[in-house]
This record gives structure tokens, sequence and C-alpha cells, in this order.
């Protein structure tokens, strides 16, 4: 596997043309923060590339600094914060509704206890085994991290609609995956995979739209026999 400016650069733009296509077909409020979703994941992959871009000393200092802790920002608190609460919101079904919600406020407490730890302390990047590793000092990590996963993962996995239950499959499976095989480099790896597998919010709300505009059938009125 091999990550570069240029692969993050790419793939933000492949994921915010799959985002606009998305944007354009939510129709309420209550589906603005998933539908959202492909293009702010877009737009991450991109500051990951000035992130590279600023280690490799291709742009000034500020401008890679900027881009690095606005990278962990989103990726550690904003993430965990909007996700669950974006699915509970569009959550058709009460009854799944009802277990998402617990779990929303809870990444609500997480994305704010997250904002606190990675703007109090020094975040750090550097260029490892063709990924960036980034360090930070959160106490409890794996305690953190399990929650993490909770958060951003067990909304979409209890979700009544199919193709929200697979993106939370498959945003699952990559994670422990990542963790696996590269957890120093888990937050690089696993954010350009979501990305990615966002196509799968496309597909929702392709297939919503279409159910929302059903062809109605009007019956011919029956005539008599003619005279």
């Amino acid at each position: 596997m091999c990550f570069s400016p240029q692969a993050d650069f790419t793939a933000g733009a492949v994921v915010a043309v799959v985002g606009v296509q998305t944007l354009r077909r939510v129709r309420v409020p209550r589906e603005v923060i998933i539908g959202s979703l492909p293009v702010l994941l877009g737009a991450h992959q991109v500051v990951e590339g000035f992130v590279w871009l600023g280690l490799r000393g291709e742009v000034s200092s500020a401008v890679g600094n900027t881009a690095r802790e606005a990278y962990i920002v989103f990726a550690h608190a904003v993430l965990p914060a909007i996700v669950p609460v974006g699915f509970a919101l569009m959550e058709p079904s009460r009854r799944h509704a009802r277990w998402m919600w617990p779990l929303a406020w809870l990444g609500v407490a997480l994305g704010f206890y997250m904002i606190w730890q990675v703007t109090a302390y020094p975040i750090g990047a550097r260029e490892q085994a063709h990924c960036i590793d980034y360090t930070t000092h959160t106490p409890n990590d794996y305690l953190i991290g399990a929650l993490y996963v909770l958060v951003t993962c067990g909304p979409a996995l209890l979700s009544s609609r199919r193709y929200i239950r697979w993106f939370g499959l498959l945003s699952l499976v990559g994670v422990i995956a990542a963790a696996i095989v590269r957890v120093d480099e888990l937050t690089s790896v696993w954010c350009v995979y979501v990305a990615l597998v966002s196509v799968l919010i496309l597909e929702h709300f392709r297939r919503q739209r279409a159910s929302d505009i059903r062809p109605t059938i009007v019956a011919a009125p029956v005539r008599g026999p003619s005279p």
C-alpha cells in the first residue's frame, strides 16, 4: 500500500464528485449531515495532501502545520460527534432510532473530549512506510479508540436501510483490518478507506429518491357500449 500527496488529492477529488452527487439528492434537513459526509471526507483527503506537502517541504511550514491540525481535529473530534447524530436523525424507524440516539449522545460527548485533547496538546505527523503516522497525547487510547469505533460504526449497523448498514459494516471491517496491518498509521489509512466507501451513501440516496418518485398508474375510465 502506498500513499502520497497525489493519491490523496486524487482520492479527495473523486470522493468530492461523489459527494456533490449525493448532496443533489438531499431533500430534507434531517438528511443534511449524512448527505454532506462524502463531500467532507473528500475535502479531508485533500487536506491530508497538504500535510504530505508540508512534511516534504513543498509548502510553507504554516500551511503544513495548519493542514495537519485541521486533519486531526476533523478525524478525531468532528467525525465521532456528527456521524452518529446524522444517522440517528435520518433513521425513519423509531425502533431503530431508539437504539441509535444513546450512541449519538455518546459520540457528541466523545467529540467534545477529543477536541479538547487535540487542541490542548501538540499534534505530530511523520512520513512512515508510505503513510503518515499521526501522534497525539490522548490518554487511555485503547478505550478511546473502542468508543470511537462504537459511535462511528454502531449507528450505521443499527440502521433499517440496507446501504447504510453496508457502509457501517465495511467501515468496521476497514478499521479492524487497518488496526491489524498498520496500527501506527490507523488514522490515515482508515480515513482514506472510509472516504472511498462513502460511495454507498450515494447509492442509499439514489435508491431513496427513486422510491420517492414511483409512477402512479391511473386507471382509464370504463365506458359502456356505444349506442
